[in-house]
């Protein structure tokens, strides 16, 4: 039979919330474009991934401040997991649970993917009738002051 992987948060602000691990894996962290987003100073933005990879369960660190553990043990880079491990995330922990494909679940946590972000407004474009006027007049001051001056040269020569 087969066995689904969840993670699943035991304590902290995600306790009782399930999400299933798959290859493409799960972002934990504070940003919220993360898959587990955990909204805790105390985590780092981008704070580890757990993800599904040759049929096990592995958790990665994701460069965080202040670390990633795994049944107390600090996880420097990456490592293999099993169902009940603990992982914790500063004040949150997380278990992995192996589900079987038939059995029933409690509601899971569904990522939805995140939405294109909308098109900002274009702005609109600078109103060129005022620097039409603008250059209008200039070029009118200029003829005016040329025919002024032509004509004072022309008179009092």
């Amino acid at each position: 039979m087969d066995r689904t992987p969840f993670l699943v948060g035991v304590e902290g602000l995600l306790a009782g919330k399930r999400y299933p691990v798959t290859a493409t894996g799960l972002r934990l962290g504070r940003d919220p474009e993360n898959e587990v987003h955990i909204d805790d100073t105390g985590v780092s933005r981008q704070h580890a991934r757990v993800l599904l990879h040759n049929g096990a369960v592995w958790v990665q660190d994701a460069g965080s401040r202040n670390g990633l553990f795994v049944n107390g043990q600090r996880v420097p880079d990456h490592k293999q997991v099993k169902e009940g491990d603990r992982i914790v995330l500063g004040a949150h922990t997380f278990a992995i649970e192996l589900v079987e494909a038939n059995e029933p679940t409690e509601p899971t946590v569904v990522v939805p993917a995140p939405a294109p972000a909308a098109a900002a407004p274009a702005t609109p474009p600078a109103p060129v009738l005022p620097f039409a006027l603008m250059a209008a007049g200039i070029l009118l001051i200029v003829a005016c002051a040329g025919l002024v001056s032509a004509l004072w040269w022309s008179t009092g020569q």
